[in-house]
């Protein structure tokens, strides 16, 4: 049973669209067609949303994402789209490490005094999140979580530092789960971005348990990022060279001033933006060690990328009769 808490209307419709995980256009297509919830209205004809509604929305996106269309589960209970979930969700495989996917928990354990405190405690028994271990000091939860099964771990940490990163891996091997949800105040950018790129869900602390709980949701619906490359299409591949030398871009982009068609200039520009980063991605991975695996991969995209283009650009130079180089054998580079 909901308590009265839950069903106060505080959230505006911006909020209540990000902690469902649903675009706001797509909120408001959903209100409209399908009256999925009946948020009230402020003075000034705000829409307001309880946590109840945002649970229910979750879910509805939830058994969208799985497959189910809109507008046969728009007008169920939550009783009934809870029970859908748990059904739909133990015909699915779950990942290795995961206590509870297949039910409709999220088995978590807290590190940090301030997740600790009673009032945190009783928002968290309105969501789907279930505690199964908590520390109080980071600094002990590697020994004192050790063996925990948790989906996830909540780790309160007043500011980010380089050392931290020691710290994380250590409560990762302990509580034997690959999500970590890093809550911080704060931080420089650049530890964050090591921190993420390591794989943390690195986020601005909050006491609301219905946003770690959409974010707990988020991270376990995502295939760890050692799993599946972001652009898993290329993986064990490399780009090919470039095809086009910066003199032979800059003819086509003059040749295409004297034919109707703009079209190759526009190309020979997207061809050396790419290029360009593509080598700037490069001079990163020397520079900056820590995030050598991040920018090993922006500079395949963009090579990838890039390769896409001078395909394009090959085929409409040649469909408005510009001249083209030969086309390199393997292994060679453009002078």
């Amino acid at each position: 049973m909901e308590s009265d808490d839950s069903k106060v209307s505080v959230y505006r419709s911006g909020v209540a669209a990000r902690l469902a995980g649903v675009p706001v256009e797509t909120l408001r297509i959903w209100e409209r067609r399908y009256a999925v919830v009946g948020p009230r209205l402020s003075s000034g004809r705000q829409r307001l949303y309880s946590r109840a509604d945002i649970r229910r929305l979750t879910l509805i996106k939830r058994l969208v994402d799985m497959g189910q269309a809109i507008g046969s589960i728009a007008s169920l209970s939550l009783a009934e789209l809870l029970e859908m979930q748990g059904a739909m969700a133990s015909v699915r495989s779950s990942p290795p490490g995961s206590a509870s996917r297949g039910g409709t928990e999220i088995h978590i354990a807290l590190v940090g005094a301030p997740l600790l405190k009673e009032q945190f405690a009783r928002s968290v028994s309105g969501t789907t999140l279930r505690v199964v271990a908590s520390c109080p000091d980071p600094g002990r939860a590697a020994t004192e979580l050790r063996d925990v099964s948790a989906d996830a771990v909540l780790i309160d940490l007043p500011t980010l530092r380089d050392q931290d990163l020691d710290l994380l891996a250590a409560i990762k091997g302990a509580c034997r789960t690959s999500n970590l949800i890093v809550l911080y105040r704060f931080a420089p950018s650049a530890v964050i971005r090591r921190m993420r790129s390591t794989g943390y869900a690195v986020v601005r602390a909050t006491a609301d348990a219905l946003e770690i709980e959409a974010i707990c949701s988020s991270l376990l619906d995502r295939p760890p990022p050692s799993a599946t490359p972001a652009y898993g299409v290329f993986d064990g591949a490399e780009p090919p060279a470039p095809r086009f030398d910066e003199v032979t871009l800059v003819e086509l982009s003059n040749a295409s001033r004297v034919v109707e068609c703009e079209c190759p200039r526009h190309l020979v520009d997207l061809v050396m933006s790419l290029s360009a980063f593509e080598r700037y991605s490069a001079e990163c991975t020397s520079r900056n060690s820590a995030d050598v695996a991040l920018h090993l991969e922006l500079q395949r995209a963009a090579g990838f990328a890039r390769a896409v283009i001078e395909h394009a650009l090959e085929r409409t130079a040649r469909a408005e009769g510009f001249p083209l180089p030969p086309q390199r054998r393997s292994g060679e580079t453009a002078v």
